[in-house]
């Protein structure tokens, strides 16, 4: 079950990391919600900080790894608002 755990957490980690690239590269961000991405980071954190508290590994890296690229995902909204896109 540890092994199942961990490639969930990849599998999170690694979808968040997809749509911060896909926003990087296509620089869109039109159809997407700050304040979702907003809430997101603000619960991952909290989250974060009481795995961290619990001290239970696996959801503090879980944690960590959705937090960091959903603050990403919130920068480039913010860098990228204002942009211009052809339909």
């Amino acid at each position: 079950m540890e092994i199942v755990s961990w490639i969930a957490v990849t599998a999170l980690s690694f979808s968040f990391w997809l749509q911060a690239w896909k926003i990087h590269v296509h620089k869109e961000v039109r159809d997407l919600s700050l304040t979702s991405y907003v809430l997101f980071s603000m619960a991952y954190a909290i989250l974060a900080y009481r795995a961290f508290d619990d001290e239970t590994w696996i959801f503090l890296v879980k944690q960590l790894g959705t937090l960091m690229p959903s603050v990403v995902i919130v920068y480039l909204i913010l860098k990228h608002k204002d942009d211009k896109w052809e339909d």
